[in-house]
């Protein structure tokens, strides 16, 4: 293998001592490189099974959680411990890095894997009651940080920091921005609804419209037809405008922002 790294996102760098297992993404490109012979079989026949499983379906939080070992394992550099991979279909390329560090005692969906394949689940960020006992359920408030080295006692809150300030001056990571929100269907041939503010320019292409012009409001007299589209698209003096840009002729955007959007 060519990589010395597989890189993570985490949201929760003040658990990354608590770390017992990666989770590769199944379609994600090292698992071919780092799938021991003797596992290869096994592992091809989870990825097309996985394969066959929309997103949703993969991240249910009802769906018992399953993956396999790929035989190989990963050195986690903040305590030098050796961590096993697998491959699981809750971790998905679309997100973050398409790697996950498992740390059962933190996540819950972290917590079930573990649970059924009997990985360890150590503890790092403590309840105010918490005696030194196994949990019966992932911890996934503010503690106290322990099992961290030099950041036992720090609040999680301030660990986080700690522990980030620590990767970034060890040149092992970096704080970043990963947005969950995705390619999102939001458009409704309805009259109901707020209008897309986007402009259509045969010259200048999809132009939005200038925040000064907002709101796009719904004319008052657009009238209904039982043709499936919106009421909008006849509309001719809501639909015909001017381009923002070049000022040319240009038409609105007829469908509306489903209900939920505002």
């Amino acid at each position: 293998v060519n990589e010395r790294e597989i890189r993570v996102f985490t949201t929760r760098p003040d658990t990354t001592f608590g770390v017992t297992f990666m989770v590769l993404a199944p379609e994600h490109p090292l698992v071919a490189k780092l799938t021991l012979p003797e596992k290869k079989a096994e592992v091809e026949n989870y990825i097309a099974w996985s394969r066959q499983r929309t997103e949703i379906e993969r991240l249910a939080t009802e769906k018992e959680k399953d993956g396999v070992f790929i035989g190989s394992y990963v050195i986690n550099r903040l305590n030098e411990e050796r961590v096993p991979i697998w491959i699981a279909d809750y971790a998905l390329l679309s997100y973050g890095t398409g790697a996950v560090m498992g740390v059962p005692a933190h996540d819950e969906r972290d917590f079930a894997f573990a649970k059924k394949y009997d990985l360890p689940i150590r503890v790092v960020i403590a309840p105010s009651d918490w005696q030194g006992g196994e949990l019966d359920e992932a911890y996934t408030e503010p503690g106290t940080i322990v099992n961290s080295a030099q950041f036992n006692g720090l609040p999680s809150q301030q660990g986080i920091e700690a522990i980030s300030d620590f990767l970034e001056k060890q040149g092992w990571g970096k704080r970043t921005v990963t947005y969950k929100l995705r390619d999102w269907l939001i458009s409704r041939q309805r009259y109901w609804g707020a209008p897309i503010p986007m402009i259509y320019c045969p010259d200048c292409g999809t132009v939005p419209v200038p925040e000064q012009d907002l709101p796009v409001l719904l004319p008052e007299d657009a009238e209904f037809k039982p043709t499936g589209e919106s009421p909008l698209k006849y509309h001719e003096q809501f639909v015909n405008t001017t381009c923002p840009r070049c000022r040319a002729p240009a038409k609105r955007e007829t469908d509306t922002m489903d209900t939920f959007m505002c």
